[in-house]
């Protein structure tokens, strides 16, 4: 018989982190924040009422599990750099382009990083309303949104 615990584990860990990855853009603190997130989730475990999937409230922890380091690292104006796992990755034109593109994604909220990340990583319109405490169609103007401010952004940074 197998644990439960060790089947959520293995159920969600690549997604969690993914997620967690794109968010932070390093794969260390990646790692930490999803061993992070699987702990407060096991501790949890009793105070999840079913009222949501799994995975769902799972995301939910991962996000403010996200924000609170983000945070933390706001306050000490601590200043990330790309990781030079970018140098490994191909010609110098993708990687200019890569740059540019978290550069780009760096200038936008919280809220719009979520929801790209969210979207890009196959959550549902309901599922994502559900993490973000949101309704659905606030959820579907906010992707829009959050799309067109990307766009804005990357296009002023070509010109640079």
């Amino acid at each position: 018989m197998t644990d439960p615990l060790e089947e959520m584990y293995q159920a969600y860990k690549d997604s969690v982190f993914r997620y967690l990855r794109n968010m932070c853009h390093s794969t260390t603190t990646a790692e930490e924040l999803t061993h992070d997130t699987f702990i407060k989730a096991f501790k949890g475990l009793g105070r999840f009422r079913g009222e949501s999937s799994l995975k769902t409230w799972l995301f939910k922890i991962a996000r403010n599990t996200y924000l609170n380091e983000a945070k933390k690292i706001s306050q000490k104006n601590e200043i990330t750099y790309a990781e030079p796992e970018l140098q490994s990755r191909g010609t110098i034109r993708n990687i200019e382009t890569e740059l540019m593109v978290r550069h780009t994604f760096q200038k936008l909220t919280e809220q719009e990083k979520t929801l790209l990340v969210l979207r890009e990583q196959g959550f549902s319109l309901n599922e994502m309303a559900d993490i973000l405490g949101q309704k659905e169609g606030s959820v579907k103007v906010g992707i829009h949104r959050a799309k067109k401010k990307f766009k804005k952004y990357y296009l002023e940074g070509e010109g640079e």
